[in-house]
């Protein structure tokens, strides 16, 4: 009985607001790419370290270059 509550509570609970700005704060280099329309969670999921500094790279450039009205 115990296991079905927690399944419950598991399938019915959502983070709070600022829980989830906590949790994208702690991996914002990896939600970076994804945001910025860069690349999908796959491939981030599965980039390096040295692809995903790149990918970040271009999205700061992206949305530096966004801020302009390009």
């Amino acid at each position: 009985m115990q296991l079905t509550t927690f399944l419950v509570d598991c399938l019915t609970k959502f983070p709070t607001a600022r829980q989830a700005e906590r949790e994208v704060n702690k991996e914002f280099d990896i939600w970076l790419p994804i945001i910025a329309g860069i690349a999908t969670k796959e491939e981030v999921e599965v980039a390096t370290s040295y692809e995903l500094a790149i990918l970040c790279e271009v999205a700061r450039q992206k949305i530096e270059l966004m801020k302009g009205g390009v």
